[in-house]
């Protein structure tokens, strides 16, 4: 997913276990008739797809530099981490509970997920080829209300919480908690060190 916004001077790059699908539906909203909105799928209420041939779901800010130069440029570009373990623990309730993304040969089982090591590394998303920050603020997922603020003071879009809440409640009671895996060190050191590229940009 991508939001680019020429009315807002904005780029959202979208990560997975982010909120991102939510903050698209938000963002979308606000954005003008020649503005840039991916699709999403499956569609949501109230989300209008624009403008976007060319541009895909997840696309990587080096990709998107590469069609809009000037743009890029000049536009407050962002998007979103969080802290690894949670990441890996939503993105393994996703895929074991939403209807959605249920597929032959994901992993049902926590240590079978971590063992495969497939994790949710997003790092290219907002990083060039070579590592470097693309984007001009990453921020954390922790902290959207604080994130949220200041997008819209940066941008000018109009205040508001994010109320739309997407590809959420999955976490049932055959997930681990955040807290049980931080203190497992083979789980907590596999996926922290998996995502070292990460943690580069932003401190957990």
């Amino acid at each position: 997913m991508v939001v680019l916004s020429f009315k807002h001077s904005f780029l959202f790059v979208k990560t997975r276990k982010t909120a991102g699908t939510s903050l698209e539906v938000h963002l979308g909203a606000y954005c003008g008739r020649d503005d840039i909105v991916t699709p999403i799928t499956p569609a949501r209420p109230g989300h209008r797809p624009r403008n976007h041939d060319g541009y895909y779901n997840h696309m990587a800010s080096y990709e998107i530099r590469e069609r809009q130069p000037d743009f890029f440029g000049r536009a407050f570009k962002f998007a979103f981490e969080r802290h690894p373990v949670d990441k890996c623990l939503s993105y393994f309730a996703m895929l074991r509970h939403s209807l959605d993304h249920k597929a032959r040969g994901n992993p049902t089982e926590w240590p079978d997920f971590v063992d495969i090591g497939v994790f949710p590394v997003d790092t290219g998303l907002y990083a060039g080829p070579d590592g470097t920050l693309m984007v001009d603020q990453l921020y954390r997922y922790e902290e959207m209300d604080a994130a949220l603020s200041d997008i819209v003071a940066r941008t000018g879009i109009p205040n508001g919480p994010l109320v739309v809440r997407e590809k959420s409640g999955f976490r049932k009671n055959d997930i681990p908690t955040f807290e049980a895996v931080m203190r497992d060190p083979w789980a907590r050191d596999r996926i922290m060190d998996a995502f070292a590229c990460t943690l580069r940009h932003i401190a957990y």
